[in-house]
């Protein structure tokens, strides 16, 4: 049986949840909620010449992407790039893939003229007239202008939708016009400092952000027959948001001296590992993801390239809770479901 101080730091390491969203460069957001804190507007863009496909199957317009170059918001007319849209059918997701047009410095850098990023829908929002999304990136393609990229929000979208079915003709496809305004977000450099606690803040008074990194997984709740209790939790780190995988967080199974049992592991040329427990309460940022935790490193391993950690500070948490209701069939006591989760992880140094 796990201690309730351990319950407590499972609910508290992970997903991100959309926490209001910017607006600039004529970006108007119309979202309750937009990509977390820590992630900033950094580039806004607008449609020229969009249109969505739509084909008649089995006497249905049946949706089948859509394309739009892409112009810079401010001159509603210089060339950035390309959008993208895709549709998984037997998965009803949504996939965008954005090319955008490198300067002329990262182009000798990298090699390419163009980079690009690929992202999935995990929040849609429909409005009179308007249709919004919030993608989190999931791949980035080449060196330059998306290679940062967190989160993409596609807002004020108009037009695009299918025709009437009264003029669906068997295996007829159809381009619908559409215009919406793009906006590219990147994670932050430095931690949220100004919106955490005293309690939070006090403790990282002296110390330094060394590094963050991005945590995207899931956290495993058992059914006990009266309340869903944490299992465990596991989870991949990124640089950002559709970035390479540099390591890995979990749950140790047996405490280090110090009674921390929450590992990061961190795939450097020769690797290491971080180990801690929470120093501090939990703070609900959002009522539906997990709150922010500190933690204190209680010990390390392995071939850090700098140090020594002290603390790593939890934020940007989206999801990661338990069911809120109870299981529905009966005998199910044992039952183990999977809530997905994500976060930064911000690992600082004296």
């Amino acid at each position: 049986m796990w201690s309730l101080s351990f319950v407590a730091v499972l609910l508290l390491q992970c997903l991100l949840h959309c926490l209001g969203a910017a607006a600039a460069g004529g970006v108007s957001s119309q979202f309750l909620q937009g990509p977390p804190i820590g992630n900033t507007l950094s580039m806004t863009c607008k449609t020229r010449n969009g249109h969505k496909v739509y084909k008649c199957l089995e006497g249905k317009w049946a949706y089948q992407g859509g394309e739009s170059q892409m112009v810079d918001a401010r001159t509603h007319s210089n060339y950035v790039g390309v959008y993208r849209e895709t549709l998984t059918p037997a998965k009803k997701t949504r996939s965008g893939w954005w090319e955008l047009l490198n300067d002329d410095g990262d182009s000798a850098e990298s090699g390419y003229q163009y980079s690009t990023v690929t992202g999935m829908v995990i929040e849609t929002v429909a409005t009179k007239g308007a249709t919004s999304f919030i993608y989190v990136a999931t791949q980035h393609g080449n060196l330059g202008a998306t290679s940062l990229i967190s989160y993409i929000a596609i807002l004020n979208g108009t037009g695009g939708n299918a025709p009437p079915q009264s003029l669906c003709k068997e295996d007829e496809v159809v381009e619908i016009p559409f215009t919406a305004d793009f906006g590219f977000y990147t994670q932050d450099s430095l931690p949220p400092a100004a919106l955490l606690p005293q309690s939070m803040s006090a403790p990282l008074k002296n110390q330094q952000p060394l590094e963050s990194f991005y945590a995207q997984g899931a956290l495993r709740y058992k059914w006990t027959g009266k309340t869903w209790t944490p299992e465990g939790i596991s989870a991949k780190l990124y640089t950002v948001p559709g970035g390479p995988v540099v390591g890995q967080f979990s749950v140790l199974a047996k405490p280090d001296k110090l009674g921390g049992r929450l590992n990061w592991v961190l795939f450097n040329p020769n690797g290491f590992s971080i180990t801690g427990r929470a120093s501090t309460a939990p703070v609900e940022v959002s009522k539906d993801s997990l709150g922010w935790q500190l933690i204190k490193v209680t010990s390390t391993s392995g071939s850090a390239l700098v140090g020594p950690y002290t603390y790593v500070l939890m934020t940007s948490t989206m999801g990661g809770l338990a069911p809120s209701i109870k299981p529905t069939t009966e005998n199910n006591s044992g039952l183990v479901i999977t809530s997905s989760f994500s976060c930064i992880f911000w690992i600082y140094t004296t």
